[in-house]
């Protein structure tokens, strides 16, 4: 009797190795893409926040000045409060 043939078996094996190796390398890509990309994110919140506080010490001075602390206050804060209120309508407009 004759042994079964085993030629097909080692060009899969290869074939699975190397769809294996594609895969790993693309996953490690888009993994790097995705770490720069949510650092980059991080980047401009922080920036943001930054640019944020100073604005808002500015206009806060300035009003102070002119006005007093008090008014100063309750502008800056209801200013706050506004532009938080908008921005809740819209992320509620947006999920219905």
């Amino acid at each position: 009797m004759s042994a079964p043939s085993t030629d097909g078996s080692p060009l899969l094996m290869v074939l699975v190795k190397s769809l294996a190796a594609v895969a790993a390398v693309s996953a490690s890509t888009a993994v790097r893409r995705a770490a720069s990309t949510a650092c980059g994110y991080g980047v401009v919140a922080v920036l943001s926040s930054v640019s944020l506080c100073f604005l808002t010490f500015a206009g806060y001075s300035t009003l102070q000045t002119t006005m007093g602390s008090v008014y100063a206050s309750l502008l800056v804060g209801c200013a706050y409060l506004f532009a938080a209120l908008i921005a809740g309508l819209v992320l509620q407009r947006r999920r219905h």
